[in-house]
């Protein structure tokens, strides 16, 4: 079944600030997660194969408009467990030799939950600080309600219009 969220993603200047923002609006210290995601060349939307740190994986595709500000992502996850390492393995494998790999995103992930929305801290290696807003939308919430609650999030964490980014991590790699 796939699954709706709307989405901001901005640059983050003051790292240690917004985490304790976060950590105040979440009341909770973040889950602290070490991802590498390996893009694969796809016709439509992104598809990526995230490892954990503890040897598990998901495999993500999603299609998600290029634009400033909240945008709605549609997505797809398929997550395989430590225990199915070789199968993890053989997919990456079999992607990379169908599809080709577009590109290598490493990072360490500070998630903080506040309500429906995910808040993610980022450190991506040789890319810099980000935050992302995943707010996830009940069937019956429309693109406008989790726009709203998207913005005023980004209020809260006193990000400012100008440091809002309108693509992947991957897609800056290729600007870069």
């Amino acid at each position: 079944m796939s699954m709706r969220n709307v989405e901001i993603k901005a640059r983050v200047h003051d790292f240690d600030a917004i985490c304790k923002i976060a950590e105040e609006l979440s009341g909770a210290p973040p889950t602290v997660i070490h991802q590498n995601d390996t893009f694969y060349n796809v016709n439509t939307g992104r598809l990526k194969l995230r490892m954990y740190a503890d040897g598990s994986a998901t495999l993500v595709r999603y299609d998600r408009d290029d634009e400033q500000g909240p945008k709605l992502s549609n997505y797809d996850l398929l997550d395989f467990s430590v225990n199915e390492s070789d199968k993890i393995k053989t997919l990456d494998k079999m992607m990379k030799q169908c599809l080709g790999v577009r590109g290598k995103v490493i990072k360490e992930r500070r998630l903080y939950m506040v309500d429906q929305t995910r808040i993610h801290i980022d450190k991506v290696e040789d890319l810099g600080s980000f935050m992302e807003l995943e707010v996830v939308l009940h069937p019956e919430q429309t693109l406008i309600d989790g726009q709203a609650i998207a913005r005023d999030l980004q209020d809260k964490l006193r990000v400012k219009d100008e440091d809002l980014i309108n693509c992947a991590y991957v897609d800056l790699f290729d600007k870069k």
